[in-house]
């Protein structure tokens, strides 16, 4: 995990955190265990909103915005064809966790894991190669008004996930993303949006990690 310089080194560390905590629990799935497939469910779906969520505003915010900052075309493309690939890999992870939910059986714990296993391969190697090549360019345009202006309309675009996103990103993050997260969001705001409007991943997703 790279040092985090903006918000979205925050959002990558909470996919890696929870492609790792998916292939943890099927691997060690109790077999047949209805309850235990359920919690993976709501779990999984929140998983891929907030995937969704992040990419589609890449793709229609920030990768714009950080075109007019000078970022080269080419790198441009090169993330949105990983976007295309990874929106494969989890259509097909996807499919493979609702056979899993219907039929909560050993077999499809492990077809599961392994559709689990390609979406990270595809996922991460976008997100080091996001890491690696476009946060500088968004580190050194931070500060500027577009880039503001870019903040805010990601913070207006999904007005109803965001308690949800930011109970999201901290459970079990680390103290370096926090304190990143909070020097992005003031503290206060945080904690009581997570608190009111994150209710429903701390009752209904969080216990799942417990």
């Amino acid at each position: 995990m790279p040092e985090h310089t903006t918000m979205n080194t925050v959002i990558h560390a909470a996919f890696r955190r929870d492609l790792s905590r998916f292939e943890d629990a099927l691997a060690t799935f109790p077999a047949d265990s209805r309850a235990r497939a359920d919690q993976l469910a709501v779990a999984w779906d929140n998983f891929t909103t907030q995937l969704h969520h992040h990419h589609e505003d890449e793709e229609t915010i920030f990768f714009p915005a950080l075109a007019g900052a000078g970022a080269e075309p080419g790198l441009i493309g090169a993330l949105e064809g990983e976007h295309e690939a990874m929106q494969e890999a989890l259509a097909a992870a996807d499919a493979l966790m609702a056979a899993f939910v219907a039929a909560p059986t050993r077999a499809n714990a492990e077809a599961a894991h392994a559709g689990l296993a390609r979406l990270r391969t595809v996922l991460v190697t976008h997100l080091d190669h996001e890491e690696r090549d476009l946060e500088p360019i968004a580190h050194a345009y931070r500060d500027t008004e577009a880039w503001k202006a870019a903040q805010k309309a990601v913070r207006k675009a999904h007005p109803e996930n965001l308690g949800t996103f930011l109970a999201w990103l901290q459970d079990g993050a680390d103290p370096e993303t926090m304190a990143k997260l909070r020097s992005e969001i003031p503290a206060p705001v945080v904690f009581v949006l997570s608190r009111v409007r994150g209710r429903h991943y701390r009752r209904e997703i969080a216990p799942t990690w417990a």
